[in-house]
């Protein structure tokens, strides 16, 4: 029914003919897979109902399990003017179990209307109204946030430019908020809408982010974007949206948050623009943004969207950019450098908006992304702030390798939950120098076997290949040996005049030279993208698809030069930290990759565009920092090895040591663990006393492990 709705923001409602049933006719919510309750427990019901002069004057309401049996029953006296009611009560549950569902009685008699079913727990977090589940806000307010993001990631910017987040449309009655489907595959209600979040933040003293649209619609799904007229009206949304946060009680948004049952302002302290947006249109934007909330809110921080990216200096001026690492867990183990070799006068400040292991979930995986953290927070001049996303994912629902897992009667934290909260718990004020001396010198490594062209998401031709070797050409062709000397595994390969054309729009392809296998050599050859999100890859090293090196030239949409690998556990991006260079279409690029042993150089028309030194993987690290107020160094180590990691601490320059302090061990002898509804602290942190501190002693690291010490000092 759509005629005469509840409001008109949401146009539908559910119209009952009662007349036409032989019985009672009921109407059952499921809810989210299903109701949990709890015996003794009561629940907040509200209903909307319009009903003519036909209809019967009551209706029952039933909480019922499995057997269609009722749990909790109240009966509702229904007013028959055919007009809408609002409807309020308690029904209060006899049983525990998490099958029940809700169930709406009528007898067979008249038309009624129904809209806007709601059903709460009595015990809500923080008791705010329209509140967040307890245990899953106290999972939450446990890892002691500095800050929370909001609404998030590709979401901000929609399916299309219409489909985005509008915070007006999510604040106030949610009987008013008309909700949205999402890019993500399923209908967001935005009953926790901006005042929830921002209320949230208050009440788990967090700072606010919140992400407004840039003007444009998520890169990899429509990609449209709004005129310069319309991106006027979604600067003053912004700035509506501070306004609504921290604005005074007398102006038109500060007031519309006291109507809403908060006086004071919220804790709202950045603005991000966008969400991985790039182009010369984001960087364009981004600046009137700037501009503007600079001028109007100069206490409020923006961040731009852009990662390392060729936009940055079209985009300027700009305080923080915002990197996402969604890479496998040896990225990570690969990582835990990244920021020592970002320069020391780089331009802008780092936060790490979001970030996550791939691939199967695992203590392996987690321990990767502590590796990571741990030089995060060894740079913390650089990186000043940095977010796990996804944060919470429903197990009967959508998505993966999120950070809190909840179904309805419960919640438990992955893995990297807790180590997340280890490294929350454990923050110091300052870094302290730490530097992990290896055991013994490892082996050079030297990459051997064949070689390879392709291109990922991109239409490319190629021509001119050539392998030197000591200056001495090995293999050159003008691909008339395509047939012999080449297989394709992906792709669409033809050559047309000395000419070699990839044609494959749309994922991976491969090309490789048949039986030679290369250690040092230098590869040139000559490319042009044709159309695509990215551009081309160089491969060298390689026993087949599953396995090999490459350089991958326009990654990560088009963004960057870099090193990559490919073994078992997946791709793995090599590089420091990623380079602002990207691939024109319609012209030919000169390249050249030179290989020597460890060290790796790409080169585009003469010019070194990334460098790459390769050490496999001793999965060991550390940083160390000092807690003022409990007087106390703070040591982290992770341990990524699946075996014992024997160690000396050594801290010279510290001075009055105690001899007792604190050692917290989160690790397992199986690297696949994993938490679970069943066993929700299968892998969890352990706190004992640490004994036999001395200015250096000997420790070990169980395998797969992080291990945090408090190691206290004297007055």
């Amino acid at each position: 029914m759509d005629n005469q709705p509840l409001h008109p923001a949401t146009p539908h409602a559910l119209l009952l003919d009662l007349g036409k049933s032989a019985g009672d006719v009921q109407v059952i919510n499921n809810g989210y897979w299903n109701m949990a309750l709890s015996a003794g427990k009561s629940y907040k019901l509200t209903f909307h109902l319009k009903a003519d002069a036909a209809s019967d004057e009551e209706v029952s309401i039933s909480l019922i399990d499995a057997d269609n049996q009722p749990v909790a029953s109240e009966t509702f006296k229904v007013t028959k003017d055919n007009r809408w009611h609002r409807y309020d009560g308690v029904l209060k549950s006899s049983a525990t179990g998490n099958k029940y569902r809700l169930a709406l009685t009528f007898k067979n008699k008249g038309s009624v209307c129904l809209d806007y079913v709601s059903l709460f727990p009595e015990e809500i977090f923080m008791n705010r109204p329209n509140g967040m589940r307890k245990d899953v806000a106290e999972t939450l307010a446990a890892l002691n946030p500095a800050f929370i993001r909001w609404p998030g990631g590709c979401i901000v910017e929609g399916l299309t430019f219409e489909n985005r987040i509008k915070w007006k449309e999510t604040i106030g009655d949610p009987v008013t908020r008309p909700g949205e489907y999402n890019l993500w595959g399923y209908r967001s209600t935005y009953g926790f809408g901006y005042h929830e979040f921002l209320q949230l933040c208050e009440d788990i003293h967090a700072d606010g982010m919140f992400v407004c649209n840039a003007g444009m619609s998520c890169l990899f799904r429509n990609g449209d974007f709004c005129s310069d007229k319309e991106l006027d009206g979604l600067i003053q949304e912004a700035l509506d949206a501070i306004e609504y946060a921290i604005g005074d009680a007398d102006i038109y948004w500060g007031k519309k948050r006291v109507e809403n049952g908060h006086p004071a302002p919220f804790p709202l302290k950045y603005m991000e623009i966008g969400n991985e947006n790039i182009g010369s249109c984001y960087a364009a934007n981004y600046k009137r943004f700037y501009a503007a909330i600079k001028e109007k809110y100069p206490q409020i921080t923006p961040i731009c969207a852009l990662m390392f990216s060729p936009y940055l200096e079209e985009a300027g001026p700009i305080d923080i950019i915002d990197p996402h690492y969604y890479e496998t867990a040896d990225w990570f183990y690969h990582n835990g450098d990244l920021y020592d070799k970002l320069p020391e006068d780089y331009p802008y400040k780092i936060y790490v908006g979001e970030y996550a292991a791939t691939g199967r979930s695992s203590l392996y995986s987690s321990l990767a992304e502590a590796a990571y953290l741990t030089g995060v927070e060894r740079n913390a001049d650089k990186v000043q702030l940095v977010s796990y996303a996804p944060l919470f994912q429903n197990a009967d629902g959508h998505g993966r390798n999120h950070l809190i897992i909840l179904k309805n009667d419960s919640v438990y934290g992955r893995t990297n939950y807790h180590l997340l909260k280890m490294f929350s718990d454990n923050r110091p004020d300052v870094n302290l120098k730490t530097q992990i001396l290896p055991a013994e010198t490892q082996p050079v490594f030297q990459p051997e076997g064949i070689l390879g062209i392709g291109t990922c998401n991109t239409v490319a031709e190629f021509k001119d290949f050539k392998v030197t070797r000591d200056g001495n050409t090995v293999y050159a062709t003008n691909w008339e040996d395509l047939a012999a000397a080449w297989t394709a595994s992906q792709g669409e390969w033809a050559m047309d005049n000395g000419v070699l054309k990839q044609s494959k729009v749309e994922g991976d392809s491969y090309l490789w030279l048949n039986g030679q296998e290369f250690g040092d050599c230098t590869i040139e050859l000559k490319a042009q993208k044709l159309e695509g999100r990215e551009g081309f890859r160089i491969f060298f090293g390689s026993k087949g698809e599953e396995q090999y090196y490459m350089a991958d030239i326009g990654s990560h949409t088009n963004e960057s030069v870099i090193f990559g690998e490919r073994n078992a556990g997946g791709n793995v991006s090599l590089f420091d930290y990623r380079n602002p260079t990207s691939v024109s279409t319609g012209r030919w690029y000169d390249i050249r990759v030179e290989i020597k042993g460890n060290h790796w150089k790409c080169y585009l028309d003469n010019q070194l565009e990334y460098e790459y030194t390769y050490q496999p993987l001793i999965r060991h690290y550390a940083v160390s920092g000092y807690d003022k107020q409990a007087n106390e160094i703070v040591v982290k180590l992770v341990n990524g090895e699946n075996a014992p990691w024997s160690t000396r601490i050594n801290l010279d320059n510290a001075k009055a040591l105690k001899s007792e302090g604190t050692q917290i061990v989160l690790a397992s002898a199986n690297p696949d663990d994993e938490n679970s509804f069943a066993e929700p602290e299968r892998v969890a942190p352990v706190e004992t006393v640490l004994k036999g501190i001395k200015p250096s002693f000997n420790l070990v690291c169980q395998p797969n492990s992080c291990t945090i010490l408090r190691i206290p000092c004297g007055r």
